[in-house]
């Protein structure tokens, strides 16, 4: 198994990640998203009303309250997009800074596995069997399941050993399918060391509908090597549908499908959070780890970016905190690495 490209990027990057910089570059390709579409997303506890005058600028309210709980409004992907073409001219570039590993690890990770430290951003998408990390991977690239590209998705654990897929927009990130924890072959106590989940960029923890020691483990391992991490809820779609079938009955007559969606969403994410929020807090773990999310919005929301006709037409798109998290992975990757630049810079003054 090899890393998803060869090709050789300069060790020295002129790559920068400081706010100004990142907000000139922002500026300047916001100029061509001016006319795109708008999404629909679902803001749990807090409604619509509750927005400040400069937060709802562009805003477009499609539900004010749902049951005193739940705000749905139209979001216009004008600044994301912006973002997301920031992020693609950044990731044409390597890294500034390699990873803070032992040469020997590097070069064992590079043998085996074709994990490029140096030159390539790396993502593992890990967790336990059967939770849709397949699938995670492909919506990221925005890939269907059983595109040439895209990870090898199944009912059943698929992932033998880690296998890594360039993403087709951000070309220097590579996202790692690792194989499923808590099996016989990969045992949650030597899980994050056996798989030198110290050596990547930012960890994707994929949960069940409850989080399991496992997770928690991988989430400690994590924070006592500086990795930043998410935990990701997904098939939130499958779930959303299971709820509006066995409330199909009692479901008003006239009743539009986003305000049926955005209930059911509402009534996903308050499950969620009160069956995940309290093993997370318990754990000392922050709550704004977690995101609900489908991975198929996910691809359909990732492949649209790049889309001119669909930033044209629009499209219905109904998200929970996909937007989110594609913003959190790519920012803890750079975050990462920038942590490691400031390191190595403060070590240089103290040398002269």
């Amino acid at each position: 198994m090899g890393q998803a490209t060869s090709s050789a990027f300069a060790h020295k990057s002129n790559v920068f990640y400081n706010y100004d910089d990142f907000s000139s570059r922002f500026s300047k390709v916001a100029l061509s998203t001016a006319t795109v579409p708008v999404v629909v997303i679902a803001f749990p506890i807090l409604n619509a009303y509750t927005f400040t005058e400069d937060e709802m600028t562009g805003f477009k309210v499609l539900d004010g309250m749902i049951g005193g709980l739940f705000g749905v409004i139209g979001w216009p992907l004008s600044p994301f997009i912006a973002f997301w073409n920031a992020f693609q001219i950044i990731f044409n570039e390597g890294p500034p800074e390699p990873k803070e590993i032992p040469q020997h690890t590097k070069d064992l990770l590079k043998s085996h596995y074709g994990l490029n430290c140096e030159s390539f951003y790396n993502v593992a998408v890990v967790g336990v069997s059967g939770t849709g990390k397949s699938s995670l991977i492909n919506g990221i690239m925005g890939c269907h399941d059983g595109d040439a590209r895209a990870a090898k998705t199944g009912e059943k654990e698929t992932t033998e050993k880690p296998k890594g897929y360039q993403h087709p927009d951000l070309h220097t990130m590579i996202l790692w399918d690792m194989p499923g924890a808590g099996t016989y072959e990969h045992k949650s106590e030597t899980y994050f060391n056996e798989n030198f989940l110290y050596a990547f960029d930012t960890l994707i923890i994929v949960i069940a509908e409850r989080l399991q020691e496992t997770d928690i483990e991988i989430a400690r391992k994590a924070k006592e090597y500086h990795i930043p991490f998410v935990f990701v809820r997904n098939k939130a779609d499958q779930a959303i549908q299971a709820k509006l079938r066995r409330n199909s009955n009692k479901r008003p007559a006239g009743e539009d499908d986003i305000k049926a969606w955005a209930i059911a969403a509402g009534e996903l994410v308050q499950e969620v959070k009160k069956s995940v929020w309290s093993q997370l807090k318990a754990n000392h773990i922050s709550t704004r780890t977690l995101f609900i999310l489908s991975a198929w919005n996910l691809q359909q929301f990732v492949c649209m970016l790049d889309k001119e006709q669909d930033k044209k037409n629009g499209t219905n798109i109904r998200l929970i905190d996909e937007e989110r998290f594609v913003r959190r992975v790519v920012e803890g990757v750079l975050y990462k690495r920038k942590r490691n630049d400031k390191k190595a810079k403060k070590k240089e003054r103290k040398n002269i």
